[in-house]
């Protein structure tokens, strides 16, 4: 009912009972439904901050493992770099000594060589740093069986290179026994083979080793490592010293007017061992120098 204020007539307006249900029934529903959304809202937001969190752990992984992987990456290219340097200085100081690489060895080391270079070292980590995978855990644990391969391959190049150590110190050991440097600073007066007497000038005799003219008290060396078997005087080659050098190799030094060592002593090459003089049978002063293998006589100038 309506009432006005002036004297005009009264107006009377119903309201149907069933408006009131059906505005509280809309109330309800938007209520419901403001619930409803307020929740679903607060879901979405925990998934997006549980989404987020994820994220962020899992791109800290990913960069964890670029960095993991960067660092395998160039300790593997570190260790590859080095077996190929160790090959070329081991086949360097092979050809130093005078040890040549057998086939078989040539071949491995291609092989070798073949091998680390076939390796996935070298771009591993700009391949895998634009990938879209977050986890790149088979990516270090393709990287990891590289570098055990690399390993594998450093042990074995190990027991080569000890291998020939040894081959390199027995050939070292050879080079410094055996004689090879003039064991006196002078001018050759006779050579190894037949010649005039000295003493007649009649007839003919065989040299057995190479004369020496030099001042006396020239130095006398060894002309290779080797144990002293004799030092003393000698009928004939006056005071004499007779060097064993091993692998069959003997020295003698003759016509001494002083000796510096003794029997049994060890001598280096280019060690000073005697004084050049003109001792025992003798035409003036000078060093005669034999050098015989396996007992027997050889030409010394083959060993200068």
């Amino acid at each position: 009912m309506y009432i006005p204020e002036n004297e005009s007539s009264i107006k009377s307006i119903r309201i149907p009972t069933w408006s009131f249900k059906v505005v509280a029934g809309l109330l309800g529903a938007l209520m419901i439904y403001s619930s409803f959304s307020a929740y679903a809202l607060n879901n979405l937001n925990k998934k997006y901050e549980t989404s987020l969190k994820n994220i962020q752990e899992l791109t800290e992984i990913n960069n964890c493992q670029k960095i993991e992987i960067e660092n395998l990456n160039l300790n593997a290219q570190k260790i590859k770099e080095q077996l190929e340097q160790n090959i070329k200085a081991l086949e360097e100081v092979k050809s130093a000594v005078g040890l040549k690489s057998e086939t078989s060895t040539e071949t491995d080391e291609k092989d070798f060589s073949d091998n680390i270079s076939h390796l996935p070292v070298d771009d591993t980590y700009s391949v895998y740093s634009n990938t879209n995978s977050y986890d790149l855990s088979d990516e270090i644990s393709n990287l990891k069986t590289s570098l055990i391969s690399l390993s594998k391959q450093t042990l074995s190049q190990k027991t080569e290179i000890d291998e020939s150590i040894v081959s390199i110190n027995k050939r070292l050991d050879y080079l410094r026994c055996v004689p090879s440097i003039v064991p006196v600073v002078g001018r050759i007066t006779s050579g190894y083979g037949y010649r005039k007497n000295p003493f007649t000038s009649r007839g003919s005799q065989f040299h057995y080793g190479v004369d020496f003219a030099a001042p006396y008290g020239t130095d006398v060396v060894a002309t290779g490592d080797g144990t002293v078997l004799f030092a003393g005087y000698h009928a004939g080659y006056g005071r004499m010293v007779i060097i064993s050098h091993g692998y069959g190799f003997t020295t003698s030094y003759s016509h001494n007017s002083k000796l510096l060592v003794k029997k049994g002593d060890k001598v280096k090459k280019g060690q000073v061992i005697a004084k050049v003089g003109s001792s025992g049978r003798s035409t003036g002063t000078h060093l005669h120098y034999e050098v015989k293998l396996n007992g027997k006589n050889v030409n010394p100038a083959k060993y200068f």
